[in-house]
């Protein structure tokens, strides 16, 4: 008898194809302006499904990372850095292999402003004015909210005139308030604050001193005038 014959041949069995679902799902959170977020989740389902998150407005947020778990789940993974208060809403991540429906989960994302008590960055000076001058008080406040600011004179009276508020960044706004034709009376101290409730209210006193107008110089006063250069 010969030897007993043999040969040797590669089976390949296939996972009967499954449609995905998650075996565990990202969660609602609320978190801080300025904050990192990972959205994370794990799905089965054969073939490997494509995973994705959209935004309320139906966006696709970012690129995800996919790592295989075995041969029928996946974690996911998408990263969203530096959160702000806009970015605020509802999120839907879709797994979805072609095979029956596509998997989906919606979750809520709050992202809440830093809250930041107001501070001076720039301030307004002391300064002497001629009377009938315009001035502009102007200041730039960092503070989250945005604060509300001020101008009050010695008296603790709020100062009229036409204020703008021009946001600079997510934390910082320049103030200006215009003053026009000021005269005599007006000298003195003035304080401006801003407030947003935020611990205490910033504050920074400044001197204004008016000055009536200067008089001509003598070589033009008016009994002069008319006289000519020979007389």
């Amino acid at each position: 008898m010969g030897r007993p014959a043999k040969h040797e041949f590669d089976l390949d069995v296939e996972l009967p194809e499954s449609a995905p679902d998650f075996t565990e799902i990202p969660r609602d959170a609320t978190l801080t302006q300025g904050d990192d977020h990972v959205i994370e989740a794990e799905i089965t389902g054969v073939p490997k499904p494509n995973v994705y998150v959209t935004d309320k407005d139906g966006v696709f947020v970012g690129e995800g990372q996919i790592e295989e778990v075995d041969e029928e789940t996946v974690r996911f993974s998408l990263d969203i850095p530096d959160l702000q208060p806009e970015d605020s809403g509802r999120y839907t991540i879709t797994a979805n292999n072609g095979v029956g429906r596509p998997a989906t989960h919606e979750i809520y994302l709050e992202v809440e402003p830093l809250e930041l008590a107001p501070q001076f960055t720039n301030v307004p000076r002391d300064l002497t004015l001629e009377e009938g001058d315009d001035h502009v008080i102007e200041a730039e406040i960092k503070g989250v909210p945005r604060p509300n600011v001020v101008v009050t004179d010695g008296n603790g009276d709020i100062v009229e005139g036409v204020s703008q508020i021009v946001k600079v960044d997510g934390e910082t706004i320049r103030y200006s308030l215009e003053i026009p034709d000021i005269q005599v009376e007006d000298a003195g101290m003035y304080t401006i604050t801003a407030d947003n409730g935020v611990g205490n209210p910033a504050s920074h006193n400044f001197d204004i001193d008016v000055e009536e107008p200067s008089e001509l110089p003598p070589s033009v006063q008016p009994a002069q005038l008319g006289k000519g250069i020979f007389n």
